[in-house]
């Protein structure tokens, strides 16, 4: 693989991890009783 396309396939890595976080965040605001879409 080049160099760019090892840096697109961190990305894309980095970004699912976000997305993961992101989602586990809002599931512990919905335990809290919490919207995240609200706040």
């Amino acid at each position: 693989a080049t160099q760019a396309q090892q840096q697109a396939t961190q990305a894309q890595q980095e970004a699912a991890q976000a997305q993961q976080r992101a989602e586990q965040l809002a599931a512990r605001l919905r335990a809290m009783g919490v919207d995240p879409d609200q706040v």
